[in-house]
């Protein structure tokens, strides 16, 4: 249970950090770059279509980097973060919020949320992971992600995309369709730790996993639980390993 439990430390240390670097760098240059921070604690912040800029953090609001702008990392606690057509960023990050990831946007890191949906329209390409906590995860036409894409309670379902690394997930459903491929493995974690079962009465369901005929799954299947297997004729996968 490792891949959902290190979670926790991290959102610590992420919110400590855009807190942090709100109060005592804003409007200050970015050390590695020569474009300026944009942060504040209090309000959105857009970055205007074009416009290049160094990291970009609130912690309270949203932050929309429109077509075309480049900038650095990008966080926010309280806030989603939407990130238009053609743009591009390090590494994006909100506590309690969605991600929108618009056509042909660039992000040369990684993509992570605690309490929020992400979803990554047509040819954009994600250089590191996709994580969310508690919420679904949807990647359409020409995504690519170099690493794993996970979430502990969401679906996750890729409509011609591509995943480098694994598909983890402990209570969601996952769905490839239109020639999506996954080189790693798929993982369904059990959730049955007391404090789980607590938590999901009256939404108790078994999950499903559905692989069409034109997609591929280069590693294996582990189920660490009873899901509703629903692989097509034609689809190419690994070994179904039931740890249960």
């Amino acid at each position: 249970m490792r891949e959902l439990n290190d979670s926790a430390p991290l959102t610590l240390a992420t919110m400590l950090a855009i807190i942090l670097g709100a109060y005592l760098f804003s409007g200050d240059a970015n050390a590695e770059s020569d474009y300026q921070d944009i942060s504040r604690v209090n309000g959105s912040i857009e970055v205007k279509q074009g416009q290049q800029a160094g990291n970009v953090s609130t912690v309270n609001g949203r932050v929309q980097i429109l077509d075309g702008a480049s900038v650095g990392s990008v966080s926010t606690v309280n806030g989603s973060i939407e990130l238009s057509r053609r743009s591009s960023a390090r590494n994006t990050e909100t506590v309690n919020g969605d991600i929108q990831i618009g056509n042909g946007v660039m992000v040369d890191g990684s993509l992570g949320t605690v309490n929020g949906d992400i979803r990554i329209r047509d040819n954009a390409i994600i250089g590191d992971s996709i994580r969310t906590v508690n919420g679904n995860i949807e990647l359409n036409k020409g995504v690519s992600v170099t690493d794993k894409v996970q979430t502990a309670n969401g679906d996750i379902r890729l409509i011609g995309s591509n995943v480098g690394g694994d598909l983890v997930t402990r209570t969601g459903d996952v769905s490839l369709q239109a020639s999506s491929t996954v080189t790693g493995d798929i993982i369904l974690y059990d959730d049955s730790r007391w404090w789980d079962k607590i938590f999901r009465l009256g939404r108790l369901k078994t999950p499903r996993i559905h692989i069409d005929a034109s997609s591929a799954v280069r590693g294996n299947i582990h189920l660490h639980r009873p899901v509703d297997l629903d692989i097509e004729a034609g689809s190419v996968t690994g070994e179904i390993v039931r740890h249960y």
